[in-house]
Parts: C-alpha cells; sequence; structure tokens
C-alpha cells in the first residue's frame, strides 16, 4: 500500500481525534488569510490610512501572525508525534525504514495543512468581506464593494508559500527527531517516567515574594509623582517589574505549586478522598514536563489579556473623557458680533433655530500671587501663553451647566470663595483652602479662597484650563479693570452631539476658526484613528486566544491517554463512570485554572500600570478601568469556556473507552 493511502486511511480513522488540530490550523489560516487580504486591500487602505501607519502596523503584525502559525504547528506536530511514536516503532518491526516512516508523517502533515488551508482560504475570503463591511458601516465611508475580489491571487500565492515552507520545516524536524531515536525510544518515548521534584520552602518562598513584589511596584504607579516610577525612572523599574514577574512566575510553578501540593499530600484528612488523591499524585508525577507549558501558557495569557485590554482602554476612554474634554455639543470663541451672528445664522439655515440654544460666556483673563498655585496656572505656558487663570462669573457657569443639562455641582459662592475647576483629579484635596490674591495689570483686585476644586468644567479645555469660577460681585471688580477678555459660545440641545449637518455648517460659516470644537467631530475622529488599530490588534489577540486554548486541550488529551491504563484499573477498584469522570474533570480543571488566574491577575496588574503611567487621568474615577478590563476577560473567558469544554469532553471519551 502506498504511503499517501496510508497516511488518509489513518487521518480518516482517528478523524475524531484530529478534527481539532485541522479546525484550529484551519481558524489559524483563516486569520492569516483575511489579514493578508486585509492589508493588500488597497481600495480600503486609501480610505483609512493617509500616513502609512496602517500599513505599518499590518506589517508588524504580520510578523506575530506568521511566528504564532509556526510556533503552533510545530508544537502540535511534537504532539503527535509523541502520540504515534509506539506506533511507529511497530511499522519498524515490520520492517519499515525511518525514510519510509518520515515519508508517511510528511504525508499526513500535508493532508491536514493543505485541507486546512483551503478551508481557511473560503472562511478568511468571506470574513475578508465581513470586515470591510464592518469598517464600511462604522467609519461611514464610501467603497465600491464590487472592486474587491472575493479571494486575492496575491494572498493565496502568500499563504500557499507560507504552508510549504511550514511544511518543509515540520519535515527537517520530524527527520531529526527519528534520526536520533532508537527503535527503543521509539516504542517507550511515550511512556517515559518522570523524575521526582525536589521541593524547597526557600524557593517557593522566594516565588510568591517575587510575584508580590512585582504587583507592589505596578499598584505604586498609582501614587502619581511620589512612586518610584518617577523617583528612579520608568525604564528601570518597569524593567524590574516584568523581571520580577517572570521570575515569580517560574518558581511560583516549579516550586511552590508542588510545595502546596506536597503539604497536601502530607495532610491525610485531605489527600485520602477519592479524587485528591488521584489528581495531586498525578499533577506532582507531571509538573516536571508540564511546568514550562504551564509558564508559558500563564505568559500567554497574560500577554494577550493585557494587549486587547490596553487596547480596548486606548479605544474606550478617550471617547468617554469626551464629555469633560469637550462638554458642549459645539464650542468656539469668537472676536466680533459679526462672526457670532453669522455662525448662528448659519446654524439656523441648516438645523432651525428651534434644534439648539446657545450661550456667550465672557472669561477674563487675570494673573495670581499665592503660596500654593495649582497646576493649572501654568498649563498655558506650556503652549507659549502667559500663565494665569480664566475667571468666570457664578451665572455664567451655572448657565452654561444647564444648557448642557447638567446638575450644578456647588451652592452659591461668597465674594471671598472661588471654586476651581481641576484639569486632573485632585486625590489628595491639596489645592482646597489655597489662597490667590487676583491682579490685573499688575495691581492687586481680591483675594478668594478656594472653597473646594471639581472635575464639571463648563468650557472645552480647548478654550479654557485654568478655569476659577468666582461669585458675579468679584467678577465684576475684575472686570471693571479692563482685563484680557475670551468670549466663548457654547451650543447644545437635544442630539446635538452626534448632529453632524450642524458642524459641517457651523465649520463652514467660520473655516478659519481654530478655536472651534465638536463633540461630533472629534468622536469622528477618535474612531477613524483607532479603528483600524483596534482591528489589527483583535486579529493578535484571537490568534493568542486560539494558542492557549489549543495547546491546553493537547496537554490534557495527552495526560489523559498517557493515563488511560489507570482509569481502567480505577474501574476494577469500582470507581463508577461519574466518578472517573470527576476525576478527569479535576484534572483538566487544575491545568486550566492555573494558567487563567495567574494570567488574568497579572494582566490586571499589568493594565493598571498602563493606565496609571501613559494614559492621562481626566475622569478620576476606578470605573474608568473596570469596563476594557471586564471587556477584555469577558473575551477571553468565552474562549477559554469553549475551548475547556471541548477538552473535558474529549478526555471523557478516551478515558471511559
Amino acid at each position: 500500500m502506498k504511503l499517501s493511502a496510508i497516511a488518509l486511511k489513518n487521518l480518516k480513522r482517528n478523524f475524531s481525534f484530529y478534527s481539532l488540530y485541522l479546525f484550529s490550523v484551519s481558524f489559524v489560516l483563516m486569520i492569516y488569510f483575511c489579514f493578508t487580504s486585509f492589508s493588500m486591500n488597497q481600495v480600503i487602505m486609501e480610505k483609512i490610512s493617509s500616513d502609512g501607519r496602517v500599513e505599518t502596523m499590518c506589517q508588524t503584525v504580520a510578523v506575530f501572525i506568521m511566528a504564532f502559525v509556526i510556533f503552533y504547528m510545530f508544537y502540535s506536530n511534537n504532539f503527535f508525534m509523541r502520540r504515534r511514536m509506539r506506533e511507529l516503532g511497530i511499522y519498524s518491526l515490520l520492517g519499515y525504514r525511518k525514510s519510509a516512516m518520515l515519508g508517511l508523517l510528511t504525508f499526513e502533515n500535508i493532508f491536514i495543512c493543505f485541507g486546512g488551508m483551503v478551508l481557511g482560504i473560503l472562511a478568511g475570503s468571506v470574513l475578508h468581506k465581513g470586515v470591510i463591511a464592518g469598517i464600511v458601516a462604522l467609519l461611514g465611508i464610501t467603497i465600491d464593494q464590487a472592486a474587491i475580489p472575493l479571494i486575492y491571487p496575491a494572498a493565496v500565492k502568500s499563504i500557499l508559500s507560507f504552508v510549504v515552507v511550514v511544511l518543509i520545516t515540520l519535515t527537517l524536524s520530524n527527520a531529526r527527531l527519528l534520526q536520533k531515536s532508537t527503535l527503543l525510544d521509539l516504542v517507550r518515548l511515550e511512556k517515559k517516567t518522570e523524575k521526582p521534584i525536589r521541593v524547597h520552602f526557600i524557593t517557593a518562598f522566594i516565588g510568591l515574594s517575587c510575584l508580590l513584589c512585582g504587583y507592589g511596584l505596578a499598584l505604586d504607579m498609582m501614587r502619581g509623582r511620589k512612586s518610584v516610577w518617577y523617583t528612579i525612572g520608568f525604564s528601570p523599574i518597569a524593567l524590574l517589574t516584568m523581571l520580577l514577574v517572570v521570575a515569580g512566575t517560574i518558581f511560583f510553578i516549579y516550586s511552590f505549586l508542588p510545595y502546596a501540593c506536597q503539604k497536601i499530600r502530607q495532610k491525610k484528612s485531605s489527600l485520602y478522598r477519592a479524587n485528591t488523591i488521584i489528581v495531586v499524585p498525578k499533577f506532582m508525577h507531571r509538573i516536571r514536563s508540564n511546568a514550562k507549558s504551564l509558564i508559558l501558557l500563564i505568559l500567554l495569557s497574560a500577554g494577550t489579556l493585557a494587549i486587547l485590554g490596553a487596547t480596548v482602554l486606548s479605544v474606550w476612554y478617550p471617547l468617554e473623557a469626551l464629555e469633560r474634554i469637550i462638554p458642549s455639543a459645539m464650542e468656539f470663541r469668537i472676536t466680533d458680533d459679526e462672526e457670532k451672528q453669522r455662525s448662528l445664522d448659519a446654524l439656523d439655515q441648516a438645523i432651525g433655530n428651534e434644534a439648539y440654544q446657545s450661550h456667550e460666556t465672557t472669561l477674563l483673563k487675570v494673573t495670581a500671587t499665592s503660596e500654593n498655585l495649582p497646576v493649572e496656572y501654568d498649563i498655558s505656558a506650556e503652549k507659549g501663553r502667559i500663565p494665569g487663570f480664566e475667571c468666570m462669573s457664578q451665572s455664567d457657569y451655572f448657565s452654561v451647566m444647564q444648557l448642557q443639562g447638567k446638575e450644578l455641582p456647588f451652592q452659591e459662592l461668597a465674594d471671598d470663595e472661588c471654586i476651581l475647576i481641576k484639569y486632573r483629579p485632585d486625590t489628595e484635596q491639596a489645592d482646597i483652602g489655597a489662597k490667590y490674591t487676583l491682579t490685573v495689570a499688575g495691581n492687586d483686585v481680591s483675594t478668594v479662597t478656594v472653597r473646594e476644586t471639581s472635575l464639571q468644567n463648563a468650557l472645552s479645555f480647548g478654550n479654557s484650563v485654568g478655569t476659577l469660577v468666582v461669585s458675579d460681585t468679584a467678577y465684576h471688580a475684575l472686570n471693571q479693570r479692563s482685563p484680557e477678555k475670551i468670549r466663548v459660545v457654547s451650543i447644545d440641545g437635544e442630539n446635538m452631539r452626534s448632529n453632524e449637518q450642524a458642524y459641517l455648517a457651523l465649520k463652514e460659516a467660520i473655516p478659519e476658526n481654530p478655536y472651534l470644537v465638536s463633540a461630533w467631530q472629534r468622536q469622528d475622529e477618535l474612531i477613524r484613528e483607532n479603528s483600524s488599530t483596534f482591528l489589527l490588534i483583535c486579529f493578535a489577540t484571537v490568534i493568542f486566544l486560539i494558542a492557549t486554548g489549543s495547546i491546553l486541550y493537547f496537554q490534557n488529551i495527552s495526560s489523559v491517554s498517557y493515563d488511560k491504563s489507570d482509569y481502567e484499573i480505577m474501574q476494577r477498584m469500582g470507581y463508577n463512570e461519574s466518578m472517573i469522570k470527576k476525576s478527569v474533570r479535576r484534572q483538566v480543571q487544575t491545568y486550566y485554572i492555573i494558567p487563567y488566574v495567574i494570567g488574568l491577575l497579572h494582566s490586571i496588574f499589568a493594565i493598571t500600570c498602563y493606565k496609571s503611567a501613559l494614559m492621562d487621568d481626566l475622569l478620576g474615577k476606578s470605573s474608568a478601568v473596570l469596563v476594557p478590563v471586564l471587556f477584555s476577560i469577558a473575551v477571553f473567558s468565552a474562549i477559554y469556556a469553549i475551548y475547556y469544554q471541548l477538552t473535558k469532553h474529549s478526555c471523557y471519551k478516551i478515558a471511559l473507552n
């Protein structure tokens, strides 16, 4: 019989075993083909990339995808080689040469890889069309869908070349393994015993301590400028944190887990139970060979969740902060009454004068002296302006807040009181009680005390950052000294924050005004800038999630397959089907829970550190991180749960058949 016929017969006979491998390869190649087609789609690239940033990201993500595909197929190939060693030993006893066995393995890989490639191309083409349709709908762009082919020939050539290279590499790897394996190795490799692992309390303690220290350094970032990240430097502390977490993970798996299992074994009341007496010794028996896989899965899970969470946070947070950045639907500075009237007339013609309300606010630019001036006082100096406050009357502040449909955050002010509008949250309340002597043209006018601070800014940061709300009496006293004035018009109304027509009309009326801001325009800009990045990161995230789930699947299938004779003995001892299933389930849960929980902890601390270090905190609430983290955990957990169910039922079949 020809080797190709034998290989095909083997695949048919063990299709249930190879089906997930084929599905995983197809899914991975589907993502690869969809991504390749997307990067070659000049029609969509011309619409979403004007500076080459998307093309650069495509090239970067392509490297990660190709690296994963190679890694995944090598891992899967090694798994199947271990499963086939006994069978190959029988072939050797029957007179098959190693070259014939290598040919048999190569044919099997060819059938699986090319079958997965065909399915991947078909599914990837459909997925590519769906992705393009989603981008078109999300960004509101217009493209000729007929100009986009279902299958890109260049993408087919790319995936074909890549699969051929992978197959050649796998063949060389199998040839090397067969070449150095003797007949005894082929028969006994699958049943090699594990060397007992020696557990030491010191290394277990070091592992747990490293993890806690790494987490502590990550949380220390939340102290702001008082943290060691600022006093020592971001780069060295970031490197130290990463080393502590990685070292802690290694020691935790190699020492702490076996130490905990050893303590359970020493406690007879906990060990001598129907499932514990099976699960704990088996886990300790295989911890040496599985430790590297567990460490890899933990770091892979943590990296996947951290990347996804940071990406979601980077997209979601600016949209959430938009309410503070641009509190009114639209806003602009005016220099004369003619410009104001021209703008409002344009709005009337575009949407009607009953669709919106407007309010003009006059800010007074003043300087101040104090022993405790806030950071907002000097922010304007960073942009080349004179440091100072923009004083806003209490009446104007209340009017604009009512225009925006918001509740008033404070009560009436006394003549010597003020409200400081903070740019960033003031968790220590260091500015409350500060006294500011307000001056105009070098002359002291009045002294006010900060009664409280607030994040409820009435005007956008583009028009005012160092806003000081004072009483009407104090405002008029400052106004009589003829300070520099900034006139700002705020426009709001029902559904005005999503009114594209209103913004376009206003933009056409005052095209040269650099201070025109719009909530709709900014939101549209954020979506356009981040949608392609988010899409590419999702590609990479899905790939890594598949890697994690597939490795766990094959690892558990391998462990249960090796222990099949043990389950037969358990049946003879009186274990019924329910008890055996429970024992199998506990073993599977052990290998799934460890990477999930530890990877989850790593990623949460990483996202918290990322938020504190690299994102400007404008909202001042912990829930700003909660939504992206929960979204990332939900996506990861859903895929993780699917793989867990598949693994559990596959292991049931092996153990009970």
